[in-house]
């Protein structure tokens, strides 16, 4: 059966509850269940922002290598940043950069703790 809560996020979004009276397993639940279903849907960034702040980083990891396997870098960094996998974060910010998505790898430099690649990719590359 379908918890109340996951459905009322699903039709009113995110703000719709306050899951703070929630202890941390059933509110890692609840926001890991929306997330699912988010990504069933296709409403892929919507989903990894949910399972970002469910703190699901495992579940995180997986979609982002599925991403990685259909060369869909964007999202398979946006489901790394919140993880941050250095390895997966410097192998996906590598392919941006061949992408020219330069901000995005900057994000995924500095996720990694490789402050100084991401001010370099910045400062030469994405005009910041």
């Amino acid at each position: 059966m379908e918890h109340p809560i996951v459905e009322k996020i699903l039709k009113e979004g995110i703000n719709s509850v306050n899951l703070s009276m929630l202890d941390e397993n059933a509110r890692k639940k609840i926001l890991s269940d929306v997330g699912e279903k988010l990504y069933r849907q296709n409403k892929f960034v919507e989903a990894i922002e949910i399972l970002a702040e469910a703190g699901n980083m495992e579940k995180l990891a997986n979609l982002g290598d599925g991403f990685l396997r259909e060369n869909k870098m964007e999202l398979a960094a946006l489901c790394f940043i919140p993880t941050k996998d250095k390895q997966r974060l410097n192998s996906v910010a590598v392919c941006l950069i061949q992408a020219k998505n330069y901000k995005l790898a900057a994000k995924a430099y500095e996720a990694a703790g490789n402050a100084q690649m991401a001010s370099f990719i910045m400062q030469n590359f994405a005009g910041g």
